[in-house]
């Protein structure tokens, strides 16, 4: 099953952040918890951790790219690719 990974609501008010970088590339094997991308705002950074363990089969969207609250940035799949 595929699992779609969104940006987390991490500040009240706050409604975009900027991807400012991957810890994983596509093919990877990642697990349920661990962070896959980090990302700033002019005040803070975190990190967006992966829902489910699995494989990642496809990035929505680039280094410096901005992004939206609830926005989908990456896909998971089982070890089958599904």
């Amino acid at each position: 099953m595929k699992v779609e990974v969104r940006v987390p609501q991490f500040a009240e008010g706050a409604t975009k952040i900027k991807i400012h970088l991957w810890l994983f590339e596509v093919g990877d094997t990642v697990k349920a918890g661990e962070n896959l991308v980090e990302a700033t705002t002019d005040k803070i950074s975190i990190n967006i951790e992966t829902p489910k363990s699995g494989v990642l089969v496809e990035k929505l969207v680039e280094e410096g790219d901005t992004v939206l609250i609830d926005q989908v940035i990456a896909i998971i799949a089982d070890e089958k690719g599904e």
